[in-house]
């Protein structure tokens, strides 16, 4: 009989034990979730962090099934769907671009610069150092 008893209490034990763990697991899930809800405002995650952390497994619950599924965040992926018609400026753009032709004028021309207005800029002179002198080299070599 004593050795029933052992076993029936250690059963109950792994139970409890199990369930405390899991218990845990869902507190520690309900917090990351709620801080990461974007459906609710920040004073409302400060509100429902500090009763999670005061009430955890009463307050885990509740969020649980009361906030949490305001959450905007989406867990899957929804393909959009195809409208078959085209917006009404969408079908306006379209109608009324025209590819650029050439120009007809030489006053539509793109003007290019004269030679005076090219020299007036100066151009970029870099200076490079001197090589080193043979004397130079030989100090270098001894």
């Amino acid at each position: 009989m004593g050795l029933v008893m052992f076993l029936f209490f250690l059963l109950v034990f792994a139970v409890i034990a199990i369930l405390s763990i899991l218990l845990v697991v869902f507190w520690i899930w309900m917090l990351v979730d709620c801080l990461k809800n974007r459906g609710i405002s920040d004073t409302m995650k400060l509100l429902w962090v500090v009763l999670m952390i005061l009430f955890s497994p009463i307050a885990s619950f509740v969020y649980f099934f009361t906030d949490r599924k305001k959450a905007k965040i989406q867990y899957y992926y929804e393909p959009m769907r195809i409208q078959a018609r085209q917006a009404s400026w969408s079908a306006s753009y379209h109608a009324s671009y025209q590819a650029r032709s050439e120009p007809r004028s030489a006053s539509e021309a793109p003007a290019t610069p004269s030679r005076a207005q090219w020299e007036q800029y100066e151009e970029p002179r870099a200076i490079y150092p001197e090589p080193p002198q043979e004397q130079q080299q030989q100090q270098w070599r001894d």
